[in-house]
């Protein structure tokens, strides 16, 4: 299986990558050259089918991102570290006898440099400096470089943008590129690479939706055959509840598609739609059948898709966490077997302690972001404070009368 990755960049950076990878077999690049990095988001809409997107580094990312989000594949770009600042300084300080003091660098990240600088136990006088933000525009840049260069401060700039390379190189300023070391650029592609094979193994896997209606009506044969025609399914009807038989490729490129999108939104009230994956159809399907118990009655529109590992992703498209429904970690099952509570619940109470800035919580915040009776969220707490995986931390008095409300606090590892 060969790998198709496009590659967007400037003429000698794809140069150069297409060089390191010429003897490998299993993998196709694909340039897409640019001049400006502004012209990335332009080359999106130039771009053949591939497998993965690679961009020569963040900056023609960011311009391009907006362009980005009707796509389905894997989007990595290089990024800038301290090893590409060393050895372009080793190598100026080598050839052109400078000391640092007398250059001028962009870069993307101000600490690298701040920690390459620490490393030489402040030895070296730092060069003038400017950062690089999102959308740098190459005429600001041009323009820091020259007027260092003008006033005498520096002798040389040193530029991570090709553009102001070739436009401070018109003005008979002395300029150096920033060099990206052969091994950052084999193992951005070998992450693209990776990033593409799972991206493809993960499409490919068998997919079954379930979809009713929310109340005693029939759903529309209209609505139906829309989302049959959106994720490209084969759709079997049992009594008014529709199986949808896709993949999960299928489904990852509906959410990209607006007119699914705008589908779901407008048949929200009516609909509970979820999906389950897995290595067979019998698996999918029991999977979908688990997911469809997710869909709330106040879900404004979305999915639920319940994966082979036990995961549950969404509400799709506006909100999709993950929640294990299989606990494997031995603390985890232990404080399950202990509190009686099941894994779906232990995981959402980790993703509500991370969904928020403070640790305190009533019965009530619980009660709220789990979706259930305040009454329900105080049992819980209950046996949580009773095994210590959760203690009270004081109290909150919400009105001029009536009992206060006891303030809560986890107890239990959560990040994993």
């Amino acid at each position: 299986m060969i790998i198709k990755i496009a590659m967007i960049g400037p003429k000698d950076f794809c140069e150069r990558a297409e060089q390191l990878v010429s003897n490998l077999t299993d993998l196709a690049l694909e340039s897409y050259i640019y001049e400006k990095p502004e012209e990335a988001a332009g080359l999106i809409r130039t771009l053949k089918p591939c497998d993965a997107i690679l961009f020569s580094g963040s900056l023609p990312y960011h311009y391009a991102k907006e362009a980005l989000q009707a796509i389905s594949v894997p989007i990595v770009y290089l990024q800038q570290d301290e090893t590409a600042i060393v050895l372009t300084l080793l190598r100026m300080s080598a050839e052109k006898k400078l000391n640092m003091s007398e250059i001028s660098i962009d870069i993307r990240d101000q600490k690298h440099l701040q920690h390459i600088w620490h490393d030489l136990n402040e030895a070296i006088a730092l060069p003038s400096v400017h950062v690089l933000d999102r959308h740098a525009a190459v005429e600001e840049v041009t323009a820091f470089h020259e007027e260092q260069f003008t006033n005498g401060q520096v002798k040389m700039a040193v530029t991570s943008i090709h553009a102001v390379y070739e436009q401070l190189a018109l003005r008979n300023i002395p300029t150096f590129k920033m060099i990206d070391p052969a091994s950052s650029i084999l193992r951005c592609i070998e992450e693209a690479k990776q990033k593409a094979i799972l991206h493809k193994s993960k499409a490919a896997q068998i997919a079954v939706g379930m979809v009713k209606s929310k109340t005693e009506e029939v759903l529309p044969a209209k609505f139906v055959q829309q989302l049959t025609v959106n994720l490209q399914a084969h759709t079997t009807d049992n009594e008014g509840v529709y199986s949808l038989f896709t993949t999960m490729g299928n489904i990852d490129a509906s959410l990209k598609d607006m007119a699914f999108l705008m589908l779901l939104k407008e048949y929200a009230g009516q609909m509970k739609l979820a999906f389950g994956c897995g290595e067979t159809s019998i698996e999918a399907t029991e999977n979908a059948r688990l997911a469809l118990q997710f869909d709330h009655l106040d879900d404004a529109s979305g999915f639920y898709v319940l994966d082979s590992q036990k995961k549950l992703h969404g509400p799709f498209p506006q909100d999709p966490q993950t929640i294990a429904l299989k606990v494997h970690e031995p603390l985890l099952v232990e404080m399950a077997e202990k509190t009686k509570l099941s894994s779906t619940n232990i995981s959402k109470l980790i993703l509500f302690n991370q969904s928020r800035q403070t640790k305190q919580f009533t019965a009530n915040d619980l009660a709220l972001y789990l979706n259930v009776t305040r009454r329900t969220a105080e049992r819980m707490l209950k046996k949580l404070v009773a095994f210590e995986y959760a203690k009270i931390v004081g109290e909150e008095m919400a009105y001029k009368q009536g009992r206060p409300r006891a303030l809560y606090e986890l107890n239990f590892a959560m990040y994993r």
